[in-house]
């Protein structure tokens, strides 16, 4: 999906990831991919079917980073860690990202090494409510849309052809929606 529609500019398909990247030292290699889901007989309205899932979800991401670490760069690029049972709800997948996933690779000072981004089938950038650059998330609307009206500034454009406001919103969400809730770590 992100080769195919190309929301990833480094990814051109399942098999090759980190393409032009060879100039930093980061040669391509393929998409490791691995599709999760929570092995339990709970009611899913249940709170121990929800702690069962996020914990599923934690430990599926380290045990990536472990792949992603004892692989060459050349087999295993990036990992796609993706999560169905997620689908229908942002808000705790983002919520298990954000206050989990994402203090643990704090926590073991892997955020130079450890490139994660979450993408989810509704997600909102609105919803996350963030106005600075966080791990795992889009970039917030406004940043994007200073970022373009400078881009079009110094192209001589005086702003012709900008997106409206609404517009830029929908394409910023666009890049991180997939299918499925998805990790993709890097």
């Amino acid at each position: 999906f992100l080769g195919k529609y190309r929301l990833c500019p480094y990814t051109s398909s399942i098999s090759r990831a980190a393409v032009g990247l060879l100039s930093v030292g980061v040669p391509v290699g393929g998409v490791h991919v691995r599709v999760e889901s929570t092995n339990t007989e709970s009611d899913p309205t249940s709170r121990s079917y929800n702690i069962l899932r996020a914990a599923e979800l934690v430990s599926s991401f380290w045990s990536e980073v472990v792949t992603l670490m004892h692989s060459a760069q050349e087999e295993w690029a990036t990992s796609l860690i993706v999560f169905p049972e997620y689908d229908n709800e942002f808000e705790s997948f983002v919520d298990v990202c954000d206050t989990i996933v994402e203090p643990t690779v704090v926590a073991t000072q892997a955020t130079n090494v450890i490139g994660r981004a979450w993408f989810h089938p509704m997600y909102d950038t609105d919803a996350v409510g963030h106005s600075k650059v966080i791990a795992g998330h889009a970039i917030p609307h406004k940043m994007v849309e200073g970022f373009m009206k400078s881009l079009h500034l110094s192209g001589g454009k005086d702003g012709v052809g900008l997106l409206e406001y609404d517009e830029l919103v929908e394409a910023n969400n666009r890049v991180r929606r997939t299918p499925h809730a998805t990790i993709n770590i890097l």
